[in-house]
């Protein structure tokens, strides 16, 4: 028999992003805390890694000092393990000792990994084991704030359909792959420093008149890094010729924007 526990982290873990500017002292200062939220002591250690971000979003973690944007040993964290008492909260300690001129911004994860109890259940059981990232940069200031969008393309993504216990295991004949239409905007981080950008696509009729508007959720890319945001074009729009405006605000003095021709069927 397998005894399986009902799984939830215990430790909540705030911020879950830190960005340290380096200034005319040669130390900067950070921190993060650990709350545990339960009714049992946790230990929980803490490692670092590599990471990057792929086009779609998706992060990508390598060992450490692998990947060339990593802070190295200008950045370190305190204490490496930690024990948490119940309904009570700790702190960690991020330094950056900046001896040498910061000239980019480097950065690094630190991933909180609760240590397993000993399962009380007798026989077979499962264990879970709980790892939250905390992204740090480290930066100097005045960097710049830069991005442009690269591309615009329409794009029919296939849909995955709903699976049922009911279907069969042979089918004969295959069903077509459903499909929905997206609008794909590369944006480009041409500037020095990690950005948060949102924005919208606006559809617009061919006299220039506005038909409809779909917000971009919000989407992080690293310095020189491109992503890929997929938007679904809307229902409800008529039969007809458009132009596809993107508008994406990254924080900088302008918003940037990329259009398309798009037409409705």
């Amino acid at each position: 028999m397998v005894v399986s526990q009902p799984a939830s982290a215990q430790l909540l873990v705030d911020p879950l992003e830190v960005t340290m500017v380096t200034a005319a002292t040669t130390r900067v200062s950070a921190s993060f805390s650990l709350s545990n939220t339960s009714n049992e002591v946790v230990q929980a250690s803490i490692t670092r890694s590599d990471w990057d971000r792929v086009e779609n979003g998706d992060n990508r973690f390598l060992p450490a000092g692998s990947s060339g944007t990593s802070c190295g040993s200008m950045l370190t964290v305190s204490p490496l393990s930690i024990r948490v008492e119940p309904h009570t909260s700790r702190i960690v300690r991020l330094a950056a000792q900046t001896d040498v001129a910061v000239t980019k911004e480097c950065w690094d994860i630190f991933f909180v990994e609760e240590v397993p109890r000993r399962a009380s259940a007798k026989g077979n059981s499962l264990q879970y084991i709980f790892r939250t990232g905390v992204k740090v940069y480290v930066a100097p200031p005045g960097l710049s704030r830069d991005g442009a969008v690269e591309n615009m393309a329409v794009e029919d993504v296939p849909v995955t359909p709903a699976t049922s216990s009911t279907t069969p295991v042979t089918t004969v004949a295959r069903a077509p792959v459903a499909t929905k239409r997206q609008i794909s905007v590369r944006f480009h981080n041409t500037g020095g420093m990690h950005l948060v950008a949102k924005g919208r696509l606006e559809f617009r009729r061919l006299d220039n008149s506005l038909a409809m508007q779909v917000p971009i959720t919000e989407f992080p890319t690293l310095p020189g890094a491109t992503r890929k945001v997929m938007v679904d074009v809307p229902s409800g729009l008529a039969p007809g010729d458009y132009v596809v405006l993107a508008l994406i605000d990254f924080g900088g003095a302008e918003l940037v924007a990329g259009q398309i021709d798009f037409q409705a069927k």
